[in-house]
């Protein structure tokens, strides 16, 4: 159940001294779902990267029933363009590693869009949906994704894409997300609410062919 509090500067530091001492709930083993997928740890804001200290300002957008089904969960109006920058720092880092570029899946986005909504809805931040049980595997399933290797990274409060990115890069368990030479597909979700402001999602897979 969500708790609608704000957080205070001393329940903001405790939380910042957990996510420097990679605090927040941990899954670096890899699951597997038909195909070896690698889930990254979940990322909350470090204070040694750039952004704002204030979270945008957001108003329900795009899916309509998306609105409705979690009314809590809002689109940032810089939306289209914080996806479009997570997608090319990831090509980016991949490129400096003469790695392939990931390419924008429309269902993986939509994906990591309803999972943004639902951490933010039910007030969790996992890779586990405590309300359904559902994995990374049966959300990409559910979506009509037929995949070979799928891999999901979270981070919330961070308030830019650069920012996200950095707590990404920053640890192993998202870096080799990142840079898994496996990936081919890309999907980015990034909405406003809940307990940290800014939920960041992104789905990446291989497409089963």
């Amino acid at each position: 159940m969500r708790s609608g509090r704000t957080l205070s500067a001393p329940v903001l530091c405790s939380l910042l001294a957990l996510a420097l001492l990679g605090g927040c709930p941990l899954q670096e083993s890899f699951d597997l779902f038909d195909s070896q997928a690698n889930t990254g740890n979940n990322i909350r804001p470090s204070d040694n990267t750039g952004g704002s200290s204030d979270a945008p300002s957001g108003s329900f957008g795009g899916d309509s029933a998306l609105a409705v089904q979690f009314p809590d969960c809002r689109e940032p109006a810089q939306a289209d363009a914080w996806r479009e920058e997570i997608m090319r720092l990831v090509n980016q880092a991949r490129a400096a590693e003469g790695l392939g570029p990931v390419v924008h899946n429309a269902i993986l986005q939509q994906q990591a869009t309803e999972y943004a909504c639902e951490m933010i809805q039910y007030d969790f931040f996992d890779h586990v949906n405590p309300v359904d049980g559902s994995t990374l595997g049966e959300r990409a399933t559910k979506f009509g994704y037929a995949f070979r290797v799928v891999g999901e990274n979270l981070a919330a409060g961070q308030t830019t894409p650069q920012q996200a990115f950095n707590d990404w890069m920053a640890s192993p368990g998202h870096r080799r997300n990142i840079l898994d030479p496996r990936f081919t597909e890309l999907g980015v979700g990034v909405r406003t609410g809940g307990t940290y402001g800014v939920y960041w999602v992104q789905e990446f897979g291989q497409p089963a062919r």
